[in-house]
């Protein structure tokens, strides 16, 4: 029985800190006719400053009735725990009480996405799609450019209409199809994802959905049948990093086999759409958040000695703890910073350790979490 008891003791501190962790703090002052609804009213602040930490100005100030609501009557929920300030005073008209609250800032997160509105605050990104059109046999779909053509209009025309409709900005048709048209012109099999993601940078995009079809077919009396394979992958330009990787497939039935192979690639376009987006928009909270890993390339540094006084130097400042050399050569300098704040506060570092180590370092192209600087 001892032994049960001191299970659910230690459950239930692990569930408490556990909470502790998720929760932010937050001091705030409340008013009302009497003290316990003047403490009310100082809780419901404290998480209305939590909810303004979240959101931008004018996301919060355009939705503050739809969060009121939303929010009314769960304080409870929304704040693990909370400790008066002092005594509460009558002012004449009533109470005023302050108190500072344990804000469950996941709970809360979940209230606000509930209306949509992390969502509608973050914007959505810029997505380049791109189309490999080489199989791992080393063909590709169709006999002739048309029918490449054919195929990357289907496929990606499909594509662009799923992401526009749920309010994405796609870059646009021609540069996309220019990287098809250059990778079916090669004698490479398989494009790599870091000449994607450079291709992607190029065009400033902030992700890029990389995607490759192998369609098979069968003709018959009455017409003709084909089923069309898709693989996407969603990728970071700036890190070259893999994201998500998704597989779908779809069939139809035309005329002719090209016929049904098009029709084939429309559909499972449009399908692999719909599933890519929920990676989309989890990636993209992430990025738009803060954090992740981080990509500076130094361009005129690749003295080894050099390259580890600035990786050290990097390496002592607060949360950036988890630095290192990615590659050198050729006059460049590639290090990788996970870290839990924002690009901004990653060039801010990066100035910082130069001007200590007496270097002069020129921000040449910022896109992303990658940044590329100059040493003078």
């Amino acid at each position: 029985m001892r032994k049960v008891i001191m299970a659910l003791v230690v459950m239930t501190m692990t569930l408490s800190l556990a909470q502790l962790a998720l929760a932010d703090i937050f001091k705030a002052t409340g008013r009302g006719k009497s003290e316990e609804a003047a403490i009310g009213s100082a809780v419901a602040n404290a998480i209305d400053l939590a909810t303004r930490q979240m959101l931008d100005d004018a996301t919060y100030k355009k939705n503050k009735g739809k969060i009121a609501g939303a929010l009314k009557g769960k304080s409870r929920k929304l704040v693990n725990h909370y400790e008066q300030e002092g005594d509460i005073e009558f002012t004449g008209a009533g109470y005023e009480a302050q108190v500072t609250a344990d804000v469950n800032m996941r709970a809360l997160e979940n209230e606000i996405n509930a209306l949509g509105l992390l969502q509608e605050a973050m914007g959505n990104p810029r997505i380049m799609i791109l189309y490999n059109p080489k199989l791992p046999q080393g063909g590709t779909l169709g006999l002739t450019r048309a029918d490449l053509e054919a195929f990357f209009d289907n496929s990606y025309g499909s594509m662009v209409d799923v992401f526009v409709e749920r309010g994405f900005d796609v870059i646009d048709k021609k540069s996309s199809e220019q990287f098809a048209m250059q990778v079916a012109d090669t004698h490479e099999i398989d494009v790599d994802v870091n000449k994607a993601a450079a291709y992607g940078l190029k065009y400033n995009a902030d992700l890029i959905v990389y995607y490759q079809t192998v369609g098979v077919g069968k003709e018959g009396y009455s017409g003709s049948g084909a089923k069309m394979f898709l693989r996407a992958q969603l990728i970071n330009p700036s890190t070259s990093r893999i994201i998500s990787s998704k597989d779908v497939e779809s069939q139809a039935f035309a005329g002719t086999m090209q016929e049904a192979l098009y029709r084939a690639a429309k559909d499972v376009g449009s399908k692999v759409s719909n599933v890519m987006i929920e990676s989309i928009k989890k990636n993209w909270k992430r990025e738009k958040s803060g954090g992740g890993t981080f990509i500076v390339v130094l361009d005129g540094v690749d003295d080894a000695e050099e390259i580890a006084s600035f990786r050290d130097k990097l390496k002592s400042y607060p949360d950036m703890d988890n630095t290192r050399d990615r590659e050198s050569g050729g006059g460049k300098t590639t290090i990788e910073i996970k870290f839990g704040g924002s690009a901004d506060d990653v060039k801010s570092a990066v100035i910082k350790a130069s001007r200590e180590l007496g270097w002069t370092l020129k921000l040449v192209r910022a896109e992303g979490s990658r940044s590329t600087w100059k040493r003078q």
